[in-house]
């Protein structure tokens, strides 16, 4: 396994306003950090994640918390594959439920073919939801540091899904004459 440098942000904050926790937590899942620990976060040493979390950690200290940004080495070979491991099951999560909403959209689309009056409003609206699938995708293949196991099973999913879309497209729906 090669050698990753690691970046680590360590804070505590206040309890009250707890919206400043929310505020940060929110952030950091974002950005595809992981918790190893108590307020303990990590990311992939590179540019970005040192903007993201200097940026977080300016949140934390103007309201009233500690910020502690590290650069970080494990000693223990296995402790870094723990941590990708970490990074990986994270996104494996995100990536079970984009399953999940992609076969939400199927059982939808077998709905429409089912029904009589499949208009083109709906053709439209399959458009969108299979927009909004392609960006969430985006987002969780953009924090995909160690390329989880179920990266793939979602790409191809969504080619399904843009399939799909497209067969219907064109032979469900008949214009107007």
């Amino acid at each position: 396994m090669e050698k990753i440098e690691w970046l680590m942000l360590n804070f505590t904050l206040p309890k009250e306003p707890s919206r400043v926790r929310v505020s940060a937590w929110r952030k950091l899942k974002k950005s595809g950090s992981v918790n190893i620990g108590q307020s303990m976060w990590v990311l992939p040493m590179t540019d970005g994640h040192i903007d993201v979390f200097t940026e977080i950690s300016d949140d934390i200290l103007q309201n009233g918390g500690e910020a502690y940004i590290l650069k970080a080495d494990f000693i223990n070979i296995g402790n870094a594959k723990d941590i990708t491991e970490f990074f990986n099951t994270a996104r494996d999560e995100e990536y079970k439920e984009f399953l999940k909403k992609c076969n939400d959209f199927f059982h939808k689309i077998e709905k429409k073919i089912n029904r009589i009056n499949y208009t083109f409003a709906k053709v439209e609206e399959n458009e969108h939801e299979l927009e909004k699938l392609g960006i969430w995708i985006a987002k969780i293949t953009a924090r995909d540091f160690f390329e989880a196991p179920l990266k793939v099973k979602a790409q191809k999913m969504l080619t399904d899904c843009r399939n799909t879309v497209k067969t219907l497209s064109v032979h469900q729906w008949e214009p107007p004459r």
